[in-house]
């Protein structure tokens, strides 16, 4: 195909299947589509204040906890507002995105297939999201995937979030899973940065959100779910079929 960036097909896809025990997803586009939830909620919250925020400014500080991507936000655009006043805004945002996710929220096309070829092929899952316990319980729910991953990180259980390693050590630990046999499927750098800092052995990209550019610390970057499907899921599957 010319002009194809062979890089994002899952064709290319270099993985060694048989070293790997365990995955662990990002949320909020990755596992859902729910990354434009997030940016309205956020934008309403702000608006609130007279502070104009961009898809763009949300999307590049995916995966940090809701109050630090406030405060980043804040700084960035010079604003004066109170401690009182962020702490007011990141509530009002978390209510709103509740409220959107409620209604909206949806799994990527060819999700629920994949984290289940995966298991079936004794790979263990887990889900390590910046957002708070009460949201991601509220989105797994709605979405139907309570009882798809072995375990779950968010905000709640650690001090510092990404890009800091401590979410993605706090998950690999919970699967007793040596970070060498974890691979990490991201969709934005602070993720990216946390899943190397905490040692994985393969950090794959994905560009549901933003350009690959902006994932060039994963070791492949792919376009869709279903590109993770066939780089990971089928390919396990072929290989237990072997043995």
């Amino acid at each position: 195909m010319p002009g194809a960036d062979y890089r994002l097909m899952a064709a290319a896809c270099r993985i060694d299947v048989k070293r790997y025990k365990a995955v662990l997803f990002d949320l909020d586009g990755v596992i859902t589509d729910t990354m434009g939830l997030h940016y309205e909620a956020f934008r309403q919250a702000f608006d609130k204040y007279g502070i104009h925020v961009t898809p763009l400014e949300i999307y590049r500080t995916e995966g940090m906890p809701s109050m630090e991507v406030g405060k980043a936000i804040v700084k960035e655009k010079g604003a004066r507002i109170s401690d009182e006043q962020l702490k007011k805004l990141i509530d009002d945002k978390r209510e709103i995105y509740r409220g959107l996710a409620a209604k909206d929220a949806k799994t990527f096309p060819d999700v629920p297939e994949t984290l289940r070829m995966l298991r079936e092929n004794g790979i263990k899952l887990a889900l390590i999201t910046g957002s708070n316990a009460k949201s991601v319980a509220g989105v797994i729910k709605k979405v139907g995937l309570e009882d798809a991953f072995d375990a779950i990180v968010t905000s709640d259980d650690t001090e510092r979030g990404k890009p800091y390693p401590d979410p993605y050590r706090k998950g690999m630990e919970k699967l007793g899973i040596s970070p060498d046999n974890c691979v990490v499927v991201e969709n934005a750098p602070l993720g990216i940065q946390s899943a190397r800092a905490a040692g994985a052995g393969y950090v794959i990209g994905v560009t549901t959100t933003l350009p690959e550019k902006y994932l060039d610390g994963a070791d492949d970057v792919m376009r869709s779910f279903a590109d993770i499907e066939e780089c990971l899921a089928r390919r396990l599957g072929r290989q237990t079929a072997r043995n």
